[in-house]
């Protein structure tokens, strides 16, 4: 048989055990079973979940320690089981899909036992690792949301969202080690896609680990949906070779892309500004990368879309940045950005000493890997 079309028609195989007929746009039935103690009789479960990026809000009356629901949908998605709101109170969440998920809660819904449909169960197994740190972190998230306006309030805030990056790069990691060791597994994609949500994608950090997923997962909607994103975030420029401008430093003279990349091994063409949030959020990032591999052949070229040569100093200054800095300071109209068709900032080029193009849009840890790995 044809090598193309086995591999066809296993894909098919796989996406029709998979839950529902995803290729062939048929909706998925699901039923989530549940069992709990009959103290609970008369009070009501409710069970969320977005469907065709709609959010559902489902709930039932518990009798005799017994809860059912049932719903349609046109692939599996997480679901969330509580009895306040979805984010609040005694809550767990469970992943939906064609069978039947069950649930039997003891004593509380966030230890309860999930069995059943083997999505239900794959996800389980990614739950135990993440569960506690979600439950940190979305708990403090409500606390700073209670709290009455004031400095105690901005301070809190101020503290939880120190811990967010920390947060944020503990669940990257954990969906890409489950994707390592399920590459079969739509929780793997379903898990991998959610940390390379729109605004979030980094091909650097995400394609690595999509390219292990399995052929039948890619095939899927939401396969398809992510290797399209992760192309796009890759940039057009990628592989290419560079573009070379010329433009001002803070004291006045010219500098050109050519002059920095012949002198080093890999040059960062880092486009941002003084007034960009974001920007200012990731400069610790760069010169953390800068102070270690500087030395060994790695600097940065950093063209600001300023258009106040004071402002752009003083955030230079306040951000310890001591490498190249150039501007026309024409704001968007900076003739570098335009070259490099830059849209929004912070966004970056890794170039190396050939004039290629070997990486862009590289992101907090990902910038220190990337230059790590090339330098080794």
């Amino acid at each position: 048989m044809n090598r193309a079309i086995k591999t066809n028609i296993l894909t098919v195989v796989f996406l029709l055990l998979l839950g529902g007929n995803i290729a062939l746009g048929q909706v998925i039935n699901f039923t989530v079973q549940g069992k709990t103690d009959k103290s609970n009789d008369g009070r009501y479960i409710k069970l969320y979940y977005e469907k065709d990026t709609l959010k559902i809000i489902d709930s039932v009356s518990i009798k005799k320690g017994n809860f059912q629901f049932k719903g349609k949908l046109p692939a599996p998605t997480l679901g969330k089981l509580s009895f306040e709101s979805e984010d609040m109170g005694d809550r767990i969440d469970l992943f939906l899909s064609k069978g039947t998920v069950r649930v039997v809660a003891k004593d509380s819904l966030y230890y309860a036992n999930i069995s059943g449909a083997k999505l239900a169960e794959d996800h389980e197994r990614f739950a135990a690792k993440v569960r506690p740190v979600d439950r940190e972190f979305i708990d403090a998230l409500n606390v700073f949301k209670a709290m009455p306006e004031g400095d105690a309030k901005k301070a809190y805030i101020t503290q939880v969202l120190g811990r967010l990056d920390e947060y944020t790069r503990f669940k990257r990691e954990a969906a890409q080690q489950f994707v390592v060791e399920n590459p079969n597994s739509y929780v793997a994609l379903y898990h991998l896609e959610k940390t390379a949500s729109p605004g979030l994608a980094n091909y650097e950090t995400t394609f690595p680990f999509y390219e292990k997923l399995s052929p039948a997962l890619k095939a899927t909607a939401l396969g398809e949906q992510l290797g399209e994103r992760l192309l796009a975030v890759k940039g057009n420029l990628t592989g290419k070779e560079y573009i070379d401008f010329v433009s001002t430093t803070p004291k006045g003279d010219e500098l050109s892309l050519k002059e920095v990349l012949k002198s080093n091994k890999y040059t960062l063409v880092d486009f941002w500004a003084s007034w960009c949030g974001p920007c200012r959020k990731e400069n610790p990032h760069v010169v953390e990368t800068y102070e270690a591999f500087n030395s060994k052949g790695f600097t940065v070229l950093s063209v600001s879309l300023d258009d106040d040569k004071g402002r752009w100093e003083e955030a230079i200054r306040q951000d310890n940045m001591p490498w190249y800095h150039v501007s026309s300071l024409k704001g968007w109209k900076e003739p570098a950005a335009q070259l490099y068709g830059i849209r929004a900032i912070p966004q970056n080029f890794l170039i190396d000493a050939s004039g290629k193009i070997v990486a862009s849009n590289l992101r907090g840890e990902t910038l220190f890997k990337k230059v790590e790995q090339l330098l080794k």
